[in-house]
C-alpha cells in the first residue's frame, strides 16, 4: 500500500478560523508539484527485458529531461520522485548503510540528486517506517538516524515514508520521531507520510489528522492507492466528497500540510479525455499535491495541455491554501467550491467545479446559486465567470449560473464578485492581503 503537513498556518473556512501548527521546515507552503514513478512503473526491476521502463537512474534522468524540455518545470513541476524498489536487497555488511541497487543505479543517489539540482529540479526518495518496504526492500526500522543522515548527505529534497511491515498503533510515535530527525539534518526535506492510510478510521477519529498528523508531516496519504481507472478515481473522490468545511480533512489541510489523494493519471490509458480533465480539476479544487505518473516521454499533446493549464494550476497553488469541499450533491451531481486569493475583500473569488458523476443518460443541467452555495454571498450578487479549461471569459451573471455537464465530466470555472462602487459599499477592512 502506498500512502502519503509544515509551518504555522491559518486555515479559514466559511468564516471559521482553525490554526494548525505544522512541521517547522518551511516547505510545501503550496501543494508540491512533480512526477512520481509508482502507478505507471511500479516495481519493475528487470532492466534487461525492460530497459526503458525499469526502476533505474535512466528512468529518472529521462523524466527530468522531459520536465524541462516540454515546459513542465516552467509551470511549477519540480520534484522527480523515486518510489519503491530502488535499494539493493541487503545493507552494507560492515556499516549497515542502505545502498542503491548497483546495476540499476550505478552512479548512486547523490549523483542523481546532483543531476536534478543542476537542472533546477528536486529529487524525492522512498522509504518505509517498518522492517521492509512494501516491495520487501530494506526498511528504516532500527536505522532511523543512520538512513536519514545518509539521505541528507545524498542531497535528496523529499522523502516519502510508507507504512508496510510496521505496527500502525506505533505510528503516533514513529512518524513524528522521524520528522524530528529529518529536521535535525538541517537540510530542507519535504516529508510525506503514509500514516493515516494505514489507520482504520484514516486518522479522522478524535481529530488525529489535525492534532497529530498535520503537525508532523508536510503531506500524507489518506486512502487507497490510485489505479489507472475511472472507478479508482471515483472511489477516491467519493471519499472526499462527503466533507464539509468543518470536517477534519478540510481543517487539517493548509500551507505546509496537505492531504494527498495520490497521483495524477493524466496521460495514462485508463481514463477518457473528459475523465482526465475531471481528475485534474478535482485535484486542483482539493489543493492536492500534483504528482504526475504517466510516461512523460510519450505524453500526448492534449494531456500536456491539461496538466500545464496555468489557471487550473493557480487554483491548486492558491496562497490561501484552502482545501475545497462539496456544498451541494444530488442525483450524482456535485458542486465543489474553493476560496481563492482574489481581491482585498475576503470571499470575493472562488473556484467552482460542477461535476456530473453519472456515466450514462446524457448531460445534466447544474445550477450554481451563489446565495445558496457560496459563503457570504447574498441574493442579487453579480459575478464574473471564467471557464478554466477553455481559458475564456463566459460573462457576467446575477443570481445564478448554469451549465450542461456531460457524464463523467466537469465544468471548471472561476467566479469573482462584482462589487458595488466603494462610495456605496459598506465599510471594508483593508487589513486583509493574500
Amino acid at each position: 500500500m502506498r500512502r502519503l503537513p509544515a509551518l504555522l498556518s491559518l486555515v479559514i473556512l466559511s468564516g471559521l478560523h482553525y490554526s494548525v501548527c505544522g512541521l517547522d521546515n518551511g516547505l510545501a507552503l503550496t501543494p508540491p508539484m512533480g512526477w512520481l514513478s509508482w502507478e505507471k512503473f511500479g516495481c519493475e526491476t528487470d532492466c534487461v527485458a525492460h530497459p526503458d521502463t525499469c526502476i533505474s537512474e535512466r528512468l529518472y534522468t529521462d523524466m527530468a529531461d522531459v520536465l524541462i524540455r516540454d515546459g513542465y518545470k516552467d509551470v511549477g513541476y519540480e520534484y522527480v520522485n523515486i518510489d519503491d524498489c530502488w535499494p539493493a536487497r541487503g545493507r552494507d555488511q560492515k556499516t549497515g548503510e542502505i545502498l542503491p541497487d548497483p546495476q540499476r543505479f550505478p552512479h548512486g543517489i547523490k549523483w542523481l540528486a546532483d543531476y536534478m539540482h543542476r537542472r533546477g529540479l528536486k529529487l524525492g526518495l522512498y522509504a518505509d517506517i517498518g522492517t521492509y518496504t512494501c516491495g520487501v526492500y530494506p526498511g528504516l526500522e532500527g536505522h532511523f538516524e543512520q538512513d536519514i543522515n545518509t539521505f541528507a548527505e545524498w542531497g535528496i529534497d523529499a522523502l516519502k515514508v510508507d507504512g508496510c511491515y510496521a505496527d500502525p498503533t506505533a505510528f503516533g510515535k514513529l512518524y513524528p520521531e522521524l520528522g524530528r530527525i529529518l529536521n535535525a539534518t538541517n537540510r530542507p526535506i519535504l516529508y510525506s507520510c503514509s500514516w493515516p492510510a494505514y489507520l482504520p478510521d484514516r486518522g479522522e477519529k478524535n481529530d488525529v489528522l489535525v492534532k497529530e498528523i498535520a503537525p508532523a508531516c508536510n503531506l500524507w496519504r489518506n486512502f487507497e492507492d490510485i489505479r489507472d481507472s475511472w472507478a479508482s478515481v471515483q472511489g477516491i473522490t467519493n471519499f472526499w466528497a462527503r466533507n464539509s468545511p468543518t470536517n477534519v480533512l478540510v481543517r487539517a489541510a493548509g500551507p505546509g500540510h496537505w492531504n494527498d489523494p495520490d497521483m495524477v493519471l493524466v496521460g495514462n490509458n485508463g481514463l477518457s479525455l473528459s475523465e482526465q480533465e475531471s481528475q485534474f480539476a478535482l485535484w486542483a479544487i482539493l489543493a492536492a499535491p500534483l504528482y504526475m505518473t504517466a510516461d512523460l516521454r510519450r505524453m500526448p499533446f492534449w494531456a500536456r495541455t491539461i496538466v500545464k493549464n496555468k489557471m487550473a494550476i493557480s487554483v491548486n497553488q492558491d496562497p490561501l491554501g484552502k482545501q475545497g469541499y462539496v456544498v451541494w450533491s444530488e442525483d450524482g451531481v456535485r458542486i465543489w467550491i474553493k476560496e481563492l486569493c482574489g481581491t482585498d475583500r475576503p470571499g470575493d473569488t472562488w473556484a467552482v467545479l460542477l461535476q456530473n458523476t453519472n456515466d450514462m443518460y446524457g448531460p445534466k443541467r447544474v445550477v450554481l446559486r451563489p446565495a445558496q452555495h457560496i459563503p457570504g454571498w447574498e441574493a442579487g450578487t453579480r459575478f464574473w465567470v471564467r471557464d478554466i479549461f477553455h481559458r475564456q471569459n463566459v460573462g457576467r451573471f446575477e443570481e445564478q449560473y448554469s451549465a450542461e455537464v456531460d457524464p463523467s465530466s466537469v465544468n471548471f470555472i472561476k467566479i469573482r464578485k462584482i462589487c458595488p462602487p466603494l462610495s456605496k459599499a459598506r465599510t471594508i477592512s483593508r487589513k486583509f492581503r493574500c
